[in-house]
């Protein structure tokens, strides 16, 4: 039988756990810098998203609101030399809804002022977001039945 034998340690080698081996301050430093750019970025770009999705948002709301609107207006009955028309659509709460009527001039186009009624108006509806972040806007015409 063969015995095993030790072997004497090499002095140039050194033993890893009593080592003082480790990171410098620098590189501490270094790594800390780019985990946090990395962090604001990333949270930076979740905001960007956010801001983005509530913005489509309201503008998706607005569209359907300002439709809600133009409908109700086609639907009531034309009247002449008219300067609003009374429907049953009220903004929800955090809208605002605006009604300006122009008329045709009989030539080639609307005027603010109606003088003699020719049977045909249009009519510029518009619904804005309280908050200024949304506002959508659609004209509709309207002609004598």
């Amino acid at each position: 039988m063969r015995r095993l034998q030790r072997r004497a340690p090499d002095p140039d080698s050194t033993d890893r756990a009593n080592s003082d081996e480790g990171f410098t301050l620098v590189e501490l430093l270094l790594a800390v810098a780019i985990l946090g750019i990395s962090g604001v970025a990333v949270v930076g770009g979740m905001m960007t998203s956010i801001q983005v999705s509530d913005l489509g948002r309201r503008q998706a709301e607005g569209q359907g609101q300002v439709r809600a609107y133009a409908e109700a207006v086609a639907g009531a009955t034309y009247a002449n030399c008219a300067t609003s028309y009374a429907t049953s659509y009220s903004p929800p709460s955090g809208y605002t809804a605006t009604m300006t009527v122009a008329y045709w001039d009989g030539t080639s186009a609307f005027t603010s002022t109606c003088g003699t009624d020719k049977g045909l108006q249009r009519v510029n509806l518009t619904v804005t977001a309280t908050d200024g972040r949304g506002s959508e806007t659609v004209a509709i015409a309207k002609r004598t039945p």
